[in-house]
């Protein structure tokens, strides 16, 4: 009995647990079960040690208990909301309605790729935006870069991609780390400016850009002294300007801009006239409709519009862009002696004064005033706003009264004892707080002109010594004064209202708006039917701020695509997939070609009546044979069906009929073909007996010999 006692139970254990064999029969007989009914699968939810997030366990209205990724709801929440909520973080009324609740993120495209000139040579994505435009209609918007890179954004054809960020949150007591999920709108182009045949000056920064009227073209300007056109795509170059003889003094005698360019514009109504100036102090016109003269392929420039001088005569460069203004008759740019000036556009006379400028716009110390690096009129022609490098204001001028009066030269003002001073009726409003460290720093009226936003710069320096590295590159709009009505104009061109003491406005932002993070915001462009604003900063990233229920179109498509989310197979093979440099094997060689991707194996698409005639008329698809050549002898392709060069020859000159020469002079026949023909000279004509030389090349050496045996003796 102690004996069978001591044996181990195959039954149960002492616990009453069944034993391991049991167990493992169970699992056996359940496996085998299973062979037989139908698959399920079941979604894989990866855990928190796999994809470093938690999970929340959420109880639905029937008991069942399920669980979601974080990842997945934030992907939702950032699609739901648009991206960030610019506005509802401030938690302020949007007193003025602008278009700031919401905003979307366009990526430069990838972290760093090469150029496609053969060199190879790494173009980073985080090179600032130097140029931002919206298309006339804004089904677009390109941005230039300092990289020489043009990047054109369609917003009917964006796909948004999720990127995930992982960002630290410290404390004094604790330290926690989340993830943040970021939605980005890749571009659907980049065009190298290195890759032009017609251009050899290689890479340029670009500087500036602008549509035509219709959209269908693009101008460019660079660092070189080529502006070129674009098509609407960005693949085709349709007209390369040509560059001025360097060594000509006279700016109105060259044939192009001999310097950077700085500011370029089309006409906007017409799109066969367009604007550029450069630091060569010009500003020309040119003719893009087809006709214009050209040299080397190179289009010539038109006209002179005008050669910017300082107030006392000389030459100075003008270093801002260039504004048209509405009614496409007149432009204004600024300079680096820091005067603003309105040129007349089709005035071709060489000597040409300005309408109108203000000289020490933005003032300046010791004697040095400071550039104005950018100026644009209103949506209605009635204002101008310019904007300095290293000034933190934007000032506001009234254009109808820096344009000349009633006599032959064009108004003048210079400031006054006190640095910048202007008269009130001509300057404005002043709208200050606004530090400008860039020369690419502009500004933008709204659409009614009633409201200017502007962005402001971080200083580069202040990290480096030891201060906050937490700088935000801001966004901030300004309510500009209402405009006065007209009275009548006196004899000297000031109006009857003008008389009473008034004083420029100092303006404060009634708004502002952190946009860019450790980064300056340098172009801004406020489309006025989109009611939508478009920021580029220095760090390579573009903006769009825009609201639900006040902006139409643009942004509004792109944000009402969904993610793709991605299923639970997605995320298992992404949770055990290779890193470091069994990642990078793995991708080399992730490439599978299935047969049916093999064009031995695809299956043409069927092919439409219109294809079908198409492809009979092409002679390389239809592999049609080389017309026979017909009238005549012909260079190149079958002389006829079957026959050689030689036979055709023969049968040409019906050499078979006339191969009887027996009995024929062959001198007479040859005589045949020169009668009533000159082919060497009338030296040979007839019997005619002409004295070519009275000696002999032997009678004349034996002259020579005996005159030196005369003069030995």
């Amino acid at each position: 009995n102690d004996a069978n006692n001591t044996e181990p139970k195959d039954d149960d254990d002492d616990n009453g647990q069944p034993s391991t064999r049991q167990t493992r029969e169970a699992q056996i007989a359940a496996m085998i079960a299973s062979f037989d009914s139908n698959p399920v699968y079941k979604k894989y939810t990866p855990t928190e040690k796999e994809n470093g997030t938690a999970t929340e366990s959420r109880t639905d209205d029937d008991g069942a208990t399920t669980k979601k990724n974080n990842d997945t709801d934030a992907i939702n929440n950032n699609n739901n909301n648009n991206s960030n909520n610019l506005h509802n973080n401030s938690k302020k009324p949007n007193r003025y309605n602008l278009p700031i609740t919401s905003s979307i993120v366009l990526s430069p495209g990838s972290n760093s790729f090469t150029s496609s000139d053969g060199t190879n040579t790494p173009l980073q994505a985080n090179a600032s935006v130097s140029a931002l435009c919206f298309e006339p209609s804004g089904a677009r918007i390109v941005a230039g870069h300092r990289d020489g890179t043009l990047r054109f954004y369609d917003f009917h054809g964006m796909q948004p991609t999720t990127t995930t960020l992982a960002v630290s949150a410290s404390s004094s007591s604790t330290a926690s780390s989340e993830s943040k999920i970021t939605t980005y709108y890749p571009p659907f182009r980049i065009v190298d400016s290195d890759n032009d045949p017609l251009d050899s000056t290689g890479r340029h920064v670009l500087t500036a850009l602008g549509p035509s009227a219709t959209g269908s073209q693009w101008i460019v300007g660079s660092t070189s002294a080529q502006p070129k056109v674009l098509d609407r795509e960005g693949r085709t170059t349709l007209f390369n300007f040509i560059k001025g003889d360097t060594y000509v003094t006279d700016s109105s005698k060259t044939k192009g801009h001999t310097a950077g360019v700085t500011g370029v514009a089309f006409h906007p109504l017409a799109k066969d006239a367009c604007w550029t100036t450069g630091l060569d102090g010009s500003i020309r016109r040119w003719d893009v409709s087809g006709r214009a003269k050209t040299e080397f392929k190179k289009v010539v420039c038109a006209s002179v519009v005008g050669k910017c001088k300082d107030e006392k005569g000389r030459r100075t460069q003008v270093v801002s862009n260039l504004s048209v203004h509405p009614n496409g008759r007149k432009v204004c740019v600024g300079t680096a002696c820091g005067s603003m000036q309105i040129w007349n556009c089709f005035d071709r006379r060489s000597g040409s004064r300005p309408l109108g400028a203000v000289y020490a716009a933005h003032g300046g110390g010791g004697g040095r005033n400071r550039p104005v690096t950018f100026v644009a009129f209103s949506g209605n022609g009635e204002r101008i706003a310019s904007r300095s490098e290293g000034d933190d204001t934007v000032r506001i001028w009234d254009a109808s009264r820096m344009e000349k009066g009633t006599g032959s030269f064009g108004r003048k003002f210079g400031g006054r004892e006190k640095e910048g001073e202007h008269p009130p009726s001509l300057l404005l409003a002043i709208c200050k707080g606004l530090p400008a460290f860039n020369e690419s720093a502009n500004c933008a009226f709204g659409p009614d002109g009633r409201m200017l936003c502007a962005g402001t710069s971080i200083d580069p320096r202040a990290g480096r010594s030891g201060g906050s590295n937490n700088a935000c590159g801001k966004v901030k709009f300004y309510q500009l004064p209402a405009e006065e009505k007209r009275s009548k104009v006196c004899k000297d061109g000031r109006s009857k209202s003008s008389s009473k003491n008034k004083s420029t406005v100092v303006l404060d932002p009634v708004e502002e708006v952190d946009v860019a993070p450790n980064a300056s915001v340098l172009g801004v462009q406020w489309h006025p039917k989109l009611n939508q604003i478009a920021l580029g900063t220095s760090n390579g990233i573009i903006q769009v701020l825009y609201d639900r229920n006040l902006s139409t179109k643009g942004a509004l498509i792109p944000t009402s695509k969904s993610v793709r989310q991605s299923d639970g197979l997605s995320d298992l093979l992404r949770s055990r997939a290779p890193t470091g440099s069994a990642a990078f094997l793995s991708s080399s060689n992730s490439n599978i070609i299935v047969p049916n991707a093999l064009p031995l194996f695809r299956e043409e698409p069927r092919a439409t009546r219109k294809t079908r005639e198409r492809e009979r008329k092409d002679p390389e698809k239809t592999k049609l044979p080389e017309p026979p050549v017909t009238g005549g002898i012909k260079t190149g392709g079958k002389t006829g069906g079957g026959i050689t060069f030689s036979q055709y020859i023969v049968e040409s000159t019906n050499y078979v009929n006339n191969k009887n020469i027996a009995g024929k002079d062959p001198r007479e026949e040859l005589f045949k073909y020169s009668e009533g023909k000159n082919y060497v000279s009338r030296a040979y004509e007839g019997d005619v007996q002409r004295i070519l030389a009275e000696k002999t090349v032997e009678e004349e050496e034996l002259d020579l010999k005996s005159r030196k045996r005369s003069k030995t003796k």
